[in-house]
C-alpha cells in the first residue's frame, strides 16, 4: 500500500488488473491509477517520488454486495462527473484517504472473529479510512458540490410536506444517482440533517420551509 494520505497529481490513466487470491486462487479484478507530478500532501513517511500508484479492488455492480472501498471512491466521483473514469484523466487532482463505512467481518475487543449461533462470521458496517477524489481541475470539489447539492435538496424541499418531499426526491434523477441520499430518505434522517444544518424549518403545519439566513450589523446584532 502507498504512504500517501492526501495528495495532488495528474492522473496519466488507469489499468485493469485481473490477479488470483493466494488463499483459494479466485480471480479478482484491480484497477491501477498512475499518477505523475505528484504532491505530496500528508503521508505516513516521507514521500520525495513524482509518481504514484494507487491500487483499488474492483467489483462491477452486479457482482458487488455494496460496502466496499470501491464504492467510497466511486461515490465521491459520481459527485463531480457522470463520466466515469475517464473524466479524471489527464486531469490534476486531489485524492485523500477518507473514513467511509465499508462492510467487514467484525471482531471482539480482543480481535477475535465474532461468530453467531450458526458457527458463521459476523459482518458489519466499520468506518475505515478509504480513498476518494476530492477535487479535479476542471470539475470542481466534491465539496462545492456537496454545498451545491445541499441547496438543490433545500430547494426541492420548500413549501412541502415530509411525505411530498420524499416522494419528489425518490422519482428526482439527482436523488438517485446519489446512494448516500437515498439511504439517508429511507432511514428517515436526511430531512433531520438538513434542519440541524440549519437550512430547513418545519412550520406548525408540518410544512418545510428553506431557512432564511439573518444577517447582523453592529454590536447590537439587529437584523438588517
Amino acid at each position: 500500500d502507498s504512504p500517501l494520505l492526501r495528495f495532488k497529481g495528474t492522473l496519466a490513466g488507469y489499468v485493469p488488473e485481473e490477479r488470483t487470491s493466494q488463499q483459494d486462487q479466485s480471480k479478482y479484478m484491480v484497477i491501477l491509477f498512475n499518477f505523475t507530478d505528484v504532491e505530496p500532501l500528508e503521508s505516513t513517511e516521507p514521500y520525495p517520488f513524482p509518481i504514484a500508484i494507487i491500487r483499488l479492488g474492483y467489483k462491477p455492480p452486479k457482482d458487488s454486495r455494496g460496502g466496499t472501498k470501491w464504492d467510497a471512491f466511486a461515490s465521491s466521483l459520481r459527485k463531480l462527473s457522470a463520466n466515469g473514469l475517464d473524466a479524471l484523466v489527464g486531469k490534476k487532482q486531489e485524492w485523500a484517504q477518507l473514513p467511509h463505512r465499508i462492510r467487514s467481518p467484525l471482531t471482539d475487543e480482543e480481535g477475535n472473529p465474532q461468530m453467531n449461533a450458526n458457527n458463521q462470521q459476523v459482518w458489519g458496517d466499520i468506518e475505515q479510512p478509504c480513498w476518494k477524489v476530492v477535487a479535479v481541475d476542471g470539475l470542481g470539489s466534491v465539496a462545492e458540490k456537496d454545498e451545491d447539492f445541499n441547496k438543490f435538496l433545500v430547494d426541492l424541499a420548500d413549501g412541502k410536506t415530509e411525505q411530498a418531499f420524499y416522494e419528489a426526491a425518490l422519482t428526482n434523477s439527482q436523488v438517485t444517482a446519489r446512494p448516500n441520499i437515498v439511504e439517508a430518505i429511507t432511514s428517515r434522517k436526511l430531512l433531520d440533517t438538513l434542519k440541524e444544518m440549519g437550512l430547513l424549518t418545519r412550520d406548525a403545519e408540518g410544512i418545510l420551509h428553506k431557512a432564511t439566513p439573518i444577517s447582523t450589523e453592529g454590536a447590537g446584532g439587529t437584523p438588517a
